[in-house]
This record gives C-alpha cells, structure tokens and sequence, in this order.
C-alpha cells in the first residue's frame, strides 16, 4: 500500500473534527499508525517535542519520519509467547499481552483487535494470519 500526501491529508482531515487545522498529538500518533507506520510512544514524543496539538504539516512529517511495521519483527515477538511453537495462543493471552505489555491498548482498540484475530471455535488466535493481517500491504 503505497500512502500519498492525499491519504495523509484525508487521515488528519477525519481527525480534525473541528476544521480547526490541528488535532491533538494522540490522535496524531493514531493517525500515523491507522495509515501503516508504527512509532513507540517514544518515538511519537520525541518528534512533536511534547507539543499538545498538531497541524498538518506536523502530522505529515511525523508520518515520513515514522517506521514502517516489519512482518519479521512483529512474528518474533508473538512467537515468544507461543510456548508449545504451535504457531497459535489463546485470544485471552493475546489480548493480555496487548494490553498490559509496552504502552498498552485502549480498550476500544483491544475491541477492534479482537475482532481482527479472528479466533477459532477454541478461542485460539493462528499469530501468523493475525501479523499478516496487521502489516499487509506495508
């Protein structure tokens, strides 16, 4: 998936509810990450230098500057959790992990990844579709 300028003025048009011209710096983060990058909280801090609120042209430099998610990275780190090397866990770890480890998710985005997992009938995540899901066309 390739983002152009007109895909990240789209994303921070749909963030910036009240034409105001900025949004603020957490739903900047969400921005960038919802068109495919995927900076740590440190990262995202470290380049609006603690601003409160962003406007466009912020926003579209903090997505050029933001690092795009790796399939490999990302499979290391759930195969971590995968103790039996089964290439699956439980939806209830997977949501736990997601939740309490490194920054955390909401839990209206823990409700989306939910949905995104798509489990099967024992409650069982297969880690590889799910990783595939979240990065294809990256």
């Amino acid at each position: 998936m390739s983002v152009g300028e007109e895909d990240i003025k789209l994303c921070f048009e749909l963030f910036d509810k009240t034409n105001s011209g900025t949004i603020t710096a957490e739903d900047a983060a969400t921005g960038v990450r919802t068109l495919g990058k995927a900076p740590s909280g440190e990262e995202i801090e470290e380049l609006l230098g603690g601003a409160s609120s962003v406007d466009f042209a912020k926003f579209q430099e903090l997505f050029n500057a933001s690092p795009v998610a790796d399939f490999d990275e990302t499979m290391d780190a759930f195969s971590t959790f995968d103790s039996h090397s089964a290439g699956y866990m439980s939806l209830t770890e997977l949501l736990h992990i997601m939740k309490n480890l490194g920054e955390g998710l909401s839990e209206d985005v823990l409700a989306k990844v939910k949905d995104a997992a798509e489990p099967d009938s024992d409650g069982q995540v297969n880690y590889r579709h799910f990783v595939e899901k979240m990065v294809k066309d990256l």
